[in-house]
């Protein structure tokens, strides 16, 4: 009777070591399918996370041009309405001897090639940072200036007047990422204009006789704007 059975034991065994052997392989599938799926829910969320962090990136700047435009057209109008004040107009052409006198630059402002230069040599109380300087030029429809030449980096030069040592005006170059940087995005591309390196933290001033040096940007100074005609 045993040696009967023996044939349906060894096909029971069979089975059986076929089905752990199919159940093993069926498990394998899905821990690898969990783990592909893992990966790319994984891969989906982080290009989310970069992507959602450059457009909020983006807004931001955005948000932050949108404003300086704003504010920039309403100084535009401001400056060239023709209200009660006759506010531009008076700028351009003051009255000398009872007669208007038209100038290329507002008045305040030096004019020299295509440009208008103002020298804001505030008192030592009223004087400002570097970032505060060049909201200062902005407000005026300006910035702070830059020199792209070495004859305009001699006139911003000569007319820092009163200034000596450590004690100059602001203009718009700042060390940017191991560089020195203009405000109109363009690089120094004469490094013998500023003996000192570019270290973040530190601007530019303007000294009479003695060309460009560098200081902390937190330092309050006078400072000189430009703008282009």
């Amino acid at each position: 009777m045993q040696s009967t059975n023996q044939p349906y034991l060894f096909l029971l065994d069979k089975q059986c070591a076929c089905i752990q052997s199919c159940t093993s392989v069926t498990i394998c599938w899905g821990i690898l399918l969990l783990i592909m799926a893992l990966r790319i829910y994984c891969e989906s969320q982080l290009n989310w996370t970069n992507t959602s962090t450059a457009f909020e990136t983006q807004i931001r700047d955005l948000i932050a041009e949108n404003q300086n435009l704003t504010e920039q057209i309403k100084l535009m109008k401001m400056e060239f309405s023709l209200g009660p004040g006759q506010c531009s107009v008076d700028a351009y052409c003051p009255k000398e001897n009872n007669k208007k006198v038209c100038n290329t630059c507002r008045e305040g402002w030096l004019h020299f090639e295509s440009n208008c230069y103002a020298i804001n040599d505030a008192e030592l109380g009223e004087q400002k940072t570097w970032e505060e300087a060049r909201e200062n030029c902005k407000g005026k429809i300006s910035d702070l200036a830059v020199a792209i030449n070495a004859t305009e980096k001699k006139y911003i030069s000569d007319k820092s007047w009163k200034s000596s040592g450590e004690n100059g005006y602001w203009i718009g170059l700042r060390a940017e990422g191991g560089k020195w940087k203009w405000v109109d995005g363009s690089y120094l591309t004469d490094n013998s204009w500023i003996q000192q390196p570019p270290s973040d933290g530190l601007c530019v001033i303007s000294v009479q006789n003695e060309g460009f040096k560098s200081v902390n940007c937190d330092q309050k100074k006078q400072w000189i704007c430009k703008k282009r005609l």
